[in-house]
């Protein structure tokens, strides 16, 4: 895990929240230790989306420099821990300065 930063972007096998399977998906890094690594999903799926869960979603402003391949958006509603074991992470890019302040303020409001 030496390359993982806070706030890197990542690709990996995400479990689904009903735990009836999983996915290979993007993930932003939240926070991390020597076992495991919290993320928030990424997402492209927003349009059809109810505006509860639109209100739950803070979109990528510089999805490209993230390095990602289209607009996105981070899925806040539940934090996915990954951990160091079994599992293939690739580590694709890092939130530019400006989503990075932008999702540390959407999360302080969230918290309120």
């Amino acid at each position: 895990m030496s390359d993982i930063e806070v706030y890197s972007v990542l690709v990996s096998r995400i479990e689904f929240a009903d735990d009836t399977g999983s996915k290979v998906r993007p993930a932003v890094v939240v926070k991390f230790n020597d076992e495991v690594i919290k993320t928030l999903r990424l997402t492209t799926k927003y349009e059809n989306k109810s505006d509860y869960i639109k209100s739950q979603y803070l979109e990528v402003i510089d999805w490209a420099k993230a390095n990602l391949k289209r607009r996105s958006w981070i899925d806040t509603i539940q934090y996915y821990d990954l951990e160091d074991k079994g599992f293939n992470i690739k580590i694709i890019g890092k939130l530019s300065d400006r989503d990075i302040e932008r999702l540390k303020d959407f999360l302080r409001e969230s918290e309120i």
